[in-house]
């Protein structure tokens, strides 16, 4: 009877650590499969995160910008992006959009240098939803996150030169009257007029153009063209460029001879 006993109590005791390991094998499993999910999550964060940023830099280098509408341009562009990752245990779907304001350090570190948000740049906030499971073990995983990144593009600065210096050609250019509407006194004329903004523009690291066409005598009236850009703008695809132009039509003399109000 007693050696009954103590067979069932081994019996016992053994199938109690035989489930113990059996249930700690099982939490592992769980633990690495919920782990493994995760770090595919920051990966394919870090990848949707790239990929909108290179779409980017792909528009911004391609493309002249308008300087009146640069901004609203790339803001679009910015809010139509997106971009999805999956695995067979994984999806994460992103949503771009251009944020007003945000953190300027951003924790998922595989985007420097470009995490974080940076007032008067490219400024981007990525949306990321993220769903996963590991069905045969019971995991489940759902995350939602938004992270901001950045191109250092000066496109605050690139458009306020550029609306400046249009500005101050059409105003110069109103007051002024030159003996001749000919080329080398209208030119000198519209090149003063901007010369402050460009001086200005190149302080600042850009760089401004001025191209002025007469396409009147009578007035006395030119079509100016002004560019601004940006070179050597480290982006996720390597260095690259960004032009913006604006164009503006000045009469000279049109202010000569009024009289004030």
């Amino acid at each position: 009877m007693a050696s009954a006993f103590i067979f069932s109590v081994l019996l016992a005791s053994s199938f109690w650590v035989y489930y113990s390991a059996e249930e700690n094998d099982r939490l592992h499993l769980t633990s690495n499969a919920a782990d493994a999910i995760a770090d595919d999550g920051l990966a394919f964060e870090g990848v949707a995160g790239t990929n909108v940023l290179l779409t980017e830099q792909a528009f911004l280098e391609s493309n002249v910008l308008q300087c009146g509408s640069a901004l609203a341009t790339v803001s679009g562009e910015i809010n139509g992006l997106t971009d999805s990752q999956a695995s067979a245990n994984l999806t994460v779907v992103t949503g771009a959009s251009q944020p007003s304001q945000g953190p300027a350090l951003d924790n998922l570190s595989m985007l420097a240098p470009f995490g974080g948000f940076v007032g008067g740049v490219v400024d981007t906030a990525l949306h990321e939803e993220m769903k996963g499971d590991a069905a045969t073990l019971g995991v489940s995983y759902a995350k939602n996150e938004t992270h901001y990144v950045h191109l250092p593009v000066r496109i605050a600065d690139m458009t306020s030169d550029c609306d400046s210096a249009l500005s101050d050609a059409r105003r110069v250019a109103s007051a002024a009257t030159p003996p001749q509407c000919a080329p080398p006194a209208v030119y000198h004329v519209i090149a003063e007029a901007v010369g402050a903004v460009g001086s200005k523009a190149i302080g600042s690291g850009l760089r401004l153009a001025v191209n002025s066409t007469i396409v009147g005598t009578a007035p006395c009236s030119v079509d100016v063209t002004v560019e601004v850009s940006q070179a050597g703008i480290a982006g996720p695809g390597g260095i690259f460029g960004v032009n913006l132009r604006g164009e503006e039509f000045a009469v000279f003399g049109s202010r000569a001879g009024q009289q004030p109000a």
